[in-house]
Parts: structure tokens; sequence; C-alpha cells
């Protein structure tokens, strides 16, 4: 027992076991002194930290992106391809996880990420344990790193709570020769999770007080802004009905001494706490230069309309790295690259695996969430809400679904009959079986749109493939982790949630993202419609405010999750045209998409991530998830 114990010494409480500090570099290369002899050798180590955050910009590394309902790749692929898929047809189990978040060393399937959350951790606190030794270095940089090793620290727990629940808190490194019940620790309850992890961020941003922004050669690393604005998602966060008074789900989830590890009773001042949040992160952004982003092409677009899908496309492909509304940002082109490459339209036929292959698509419920140009749902609309949507407008050679649409819809989603640019050119989509992009009648081949729909967000005009030379171009550009659109729509919800209403200051911020995007102001919008809704009306407007300035930005996954809304949204099976139809007669009928697997969501334990059974196994004090 001695051994076992002196492997897991420098592990994360039973969260780790078997790793040693020399796996961070080759052995015989470096030593934990080698690394802090100098400031340089001290940044490099730093660095590497940032190496465990999971890359979130495509389909392959995290759930995030295509677990939920807003975007979802074609129908054939196995899970081991396409490992969000064992989110959708409930093959995560204990013995059997795509994605090595909690512990890396198991056994696992083809096809599984690891991003080690806990080792992580671990190397972050030996950072901050050892630099204040290194020779020469000043303590402004010392507590600069310090200051990136806690937002680390903070953000890695907050990956692990939004996909396992509970966690097993990492306050600092073990001490050696520690007993066995300081080794094998239980999982802390969800409330003190959330309080650890809110105060880090605040000693990160403490820190970070001189970093509120970087300069150009560090973009991408941690700010006293990025660490407000990540705490104000995790208030938010924990302040949501699955982690607030959720009786459903966790009326008897505790550790084995009886300790619940989900509070039973709903505090409404979590709400406040979130909302109170959302506003420090705002002004401390605001007060250093961060505002939504404004396309310079905008002012030279024709209407209003026109200037907000260019605001709205240009925010995440025109910049190399949007320093005015990311707060957080990652240039890994890896994933960037992928959405490139399996997200773009297909440019030859007959059907090729070389150049664009279309695999990554918008779901049509994604379609369907997006407002009309007023501003306002479908049928909420009066000059919508006696047209039929799905029908054929013969003039526009479409569905009327994409002919009243806001811009945002436009920048975001490429559709039959619609406007599309890519390999330095602008074209117009044929998405009808046997066409360009369409069905190539022949459900063995992977890459067609299983919905009828072309992603079109992440894609920009210079994207391209050199069929001669079989060379890809990609487009670099830096993928969101959060932004200042989502801190505005946070403190409306927050808002909402805690008076029963909108104040002042959350019309404004709804309207900063509404007139960005080339729509009207919310109450103007409404007023159409008789009025600004109240209650649970209000509370689904506000959530589609949400959902659709952040879809097909791996968000949708975690709010649909934190709203208690995933069991029935994940468990419908999803809708697409008729994509064996050459005629639009035929292509512009709703049918039922094809899908690889058959959709298994249950509650309460798809909602979360099961704890690895060999920590189980190691740890005789962690507990399973409900469900599993």
């Amino acid at each position: 027992m001695k051994k076992i114990i002196s492997i897991l010494l420098f592990a994360c409480a039973g969260a780790l076991a078997a790793c040693d500090f020399l796996d961070v570099v080759p052995e015989g290369q470096a030593t934990q002194e080698d690394i802090f002899k100098t400031s340089k050798e001290a940044r490099k180590y730093l660095n590497t930290l940032y190496t465990y955050a999971p890359n979130i910009a495509a389909y392959r590394y995290m759930p995030d992106f295509c677990a939920g309902d807003d975007i979802i790749t074609a129908t054939n692929g196995q899970t081991r391809y396409f490992p969000y898929k064992s989110m959708l047809y409930n093959e995560e189990n204990a013995s059997q996880t795509y994605y090595g978040l909690w512990d890396a060393t198991t056994s696992s399937p083809s096809g599984r990420t690891n991003y080690d959350m806990y080792k992580g951790i671990r190397y972050c606190y030996i950072m901050i344990d050892n630099i204040d030794a290194v020779p020469g270095i000043s303590p402004s940089v010392a507590d600069e790193f310090k200051g990136e090793a806690y937002f680390l620290i903070a953000y890695y727990h907050w990956v692990l709570l939004t996909h396992y629940g509970p966690v097993i808190l990492v306050r600092g490194q073990l001490d050696m020769g520690l007993p066995e019940e300081q080794v094998y620790v239980a999982r802390s309850p969800f409330d003190e999770c959330v309080t650890f992890i809110a105060e880090t961020y605040d000693r990160a941003a403490d820190l970070l007080h001189g970093y509120p922004t970087r300069p150009d050669a560090d973009l991408g690393r941690a700010t006293s802004v990025a660490a407000k604005a990540m705490k104000a998602r995790l208030l938010l966060y924990a302040a949501s009905p699955l982690c607030n008074g959720n009786t459903e789900f966790y009326a008897r989830f505790r550790n084995n001494d009886g300790t619940p590890l989900m509070s039973q009773t709903y505090n409404p001042e979590k709400w406040k706490w979130a909302l109170d949040a959302c506003q420090e992160a705002i002004t401390l952004a605001e007060d250093n230069g961060h505002r939504l982003y404004e396309s310079p092409n905008a002012t030279a677009a024709a209407t209003a309309a026109e200037r907000g899908e260019i605001n709205y496309h240009d925010c995440f492909v025109e910049p190399l790295w949007n320093t005015t509304e990311y707060l957080w940002a990652m240039g890994d082109q890896t994933g960037i690259g992928h959405l490139q490459r399996y997200g773009g339209a297909r440019l030859k036929l007959p059907y090729s695996t070389d150049g664009f292959c279309i695999n990554i698509v918008p779901t049509f419920e994604c379609v369907e969430m997006y407002y009309t140009h007023n501003g306002l749902p479908w049928d909420r609309d009066p000059e919508t809400m006696h047209i039929d949507p799905y029908a054929y407008n013969a003039e526009k050679e479409t569905a009327n679904l994409h002919v009243y649409k806001e811009p945002r819809f436009y920048a975001s989603v490429g559709y039959d009959r619609g406007k599309y640019a890519i390999n330095g050119e602008e074209f117009i989509l044929k998405c009808r079986a046997g066409e360009m992009q369409g069905s190539v009648l022949d459900a063995s081949k992977e890459y067609q749109s299983c919905t009828g729909y072309i992603l079109k967000k992440w894609i920009h005009r210079q994207s391209a493939f050199n069929y001669d030379t079989k060379s890809w171009t990609y487009r670099k550009y830096a993928y969101p982790y959060i932004r200042l659109a989502e801190l505005y729509l946070s403190y409306a919800e927050a808002d909402f949630e805690y008076n029963g209403s909108l104040s002042d200051a959350s019309l404004n911020y709804l309207n900063l993202v509404r007139r960005r995007s080339g729509l009207p102001d919310f109450k103007d919008s409404w007023a159409l419609a008789g009025g600004i809704p109240t209650g649970d009306e209000l509370r689904k407007v506000l959530h589609r405010e949400r959902s659709i300035e952040l879809l097909m930005e791996g968000m949708r996954y975690h709010d649909l999750r934190r709203w208690k809304e995933a069991g029935e949204a994940m468990s419908r099976r999803p809708k697409a045209w008729n994509l064996d139809g050459r005629t639009a007669a035929d292509f512009y009928r709703v049918s039922t998409m094809k899908e690889s697997g058959v959709r298994t969501f249950e509650s309460p334990k798809t909602y979360w991530m099961a704890i690895p059974l060999s920590e189980i196994n190691i740890n005789y004090n962690l507990v399973q998830n409900p469900g599993y």
C-alpha cells in the first residue's frame, strides 16, 4: 500500500494514477530543477500548461461542438471517428468513455481524446510553488505567471465540473508521506466546487491586474478580463435549474458518508451573484477597450441587414485574432482546419474525398431557431405568422424559411439557392439531389449534408483547396472561448431570473447584440407582437436570444443541460429536407434526418459523464454519477 500511495502522492487526490513529473518533457532532457533555472525556461513551461485546455473548435476533440442540437456531422461515420456521438446514442459508461478528461491513463475505445485535466492542474501548482525561486525573475513577472497558472487551475476544474458535476478539488500539491485517508478523498459538494473555482478566478484576476489585455505577441494567454468573464459564466451555470435546488435528479446524490453533493434548496441569490459577476466582468472589459466587433467593410454595405451580416460573419473569420470582442480565445489550427475542410461546400463532381468534404453542417433545428428579419420568432411576427415556412417560394427558388430571416442566419448558414463564398469565389449553392452540393444518391458516401444545409459561419472566402497540387490554404483565425456578447446575454438572463423582468441595463445589452446583428431593438421588435412577453414566455425568449447569438460555438450543448432542457431537446429525432429530392417539389418536404444510431437521452444520466470505473476502483471514497 505504501508503494501505491507514493505513486499517487503527486497525483490529484486519486484522480490520476501513476503519473510522474518527468512526463512533461522527454526523459533525460530536463528535470524540474532545470525548468526553473531561468525565466526563459520557466516561460516555456508556462506555455505547456495551456496545452491541457481542450480544443472545442471541432467535432473530434470534445462533445461541446456537435453534441448539442445546433450542428451535426453527416450520417455515416462510427463513433471512433465522431466521438460526440457517444453522447447522443448513450455509448458512454463507467467502463468506456471517449473523453479522457478525468483520467487519461486507463484503457479506452479507439478514437478517444485525452486531455487529463488533473495532470494539467498539478503542473500548474508546480509552477506556482517554484516560480518565485527562479534566479533573476522579477516579482511582477512571477506574479503574472502565477496568475496564469491560477486561471488555468480554475478553468480545468470548470471543465471537469461541467462534464462530470461535483469533482475532487485540488488545492495544491500533496506532500510526501500523507496517510491514505488524505490521498483518497471524496468529491466535494457542487456549491463548494463553485466557490473554490470562483475564488481561484478572483485570485488569478488579482495577480493579472496589470494584464487586462495582451499585446499581439501574447494573445491567447490569460488576462484579468478573461478571469472575471469565466467567473461570470461559472456563476450563471451554478444558478441554473440543473444545479440550483434540483430535487428531481439529485435528491439521493451523496458521498459514502452521507454528505449531499447537490443542494436541494433553490437559492435565488445565486442569480444575483451571477448578475453581479457579469456586471463586474462587463465593466472591466469595456473599461479596457473590449467592444462588440464591427467589420470595417460594414459601412460599405447597401442595407442595414447586409451590414449586420458582414459584422456578424466577419467577427469570426475576418480578423486573424479578434481582440475587440474575444475575451479569451485559442488559435489551435487543427480544429479550425477541420471546420474549414469538413464544413466547406463541395466544389466538384463526381463525388470525391478530395477538397472540401460536406460533413459538419447546421441542423434543421438550428435554422428554425433564427429570428425573422424583424427580430421575432416566425410564429410571432405579423409579417410571417400566416406564411408556411416550409413551402417553396418560386420567386426566390427556395423555401420561405430562408426568405424572411435575420442577418445572422445569412452570415452563418448555407442553404439551397443561397449565396456562398469559398475558394476565392462567390456562387449560389445547389443542394438538391444530384447537384453540386446535394445528395449524390449513394447512402454509403460519407461526405454529404444530412440536413440539406451547409456550414457558413466558420468559412472564409479565402479558405481554399488546390485540386492540381492537392494542397490546402486554411484561413487562420482564433476560436472564441468566451466573448463579450455572451456576457451581455448572461447579464440579461440573470437579471430576469432574479428580478422577474428586464432592467434598462439588460435591454441595453440585448440591443447592443441585436444592433450589431442588423436587428431592431428588443422593445421595437416585440412591439410588433403586442409587447415584451412576461414570465415563462420571456424566459424562453431570453434563452433563444442567447442561443441564436452563440449557435455553432459549442455553447448550446452546455446551455441545454444547465436549463434542464436537454432531455427533451436531445431526445427528438432531428429534421431534414428530403435530401434525395431532385426537384424543388420533392426536395422541400420536411423529413426525419437519418442517423447512424438511435438517440437515447436518459435523465439524469446523460447530463454528465460517468466517473471512470478505474478511478472508483482506486479511490474507495468516489461515488458514481446518478444513472450509471
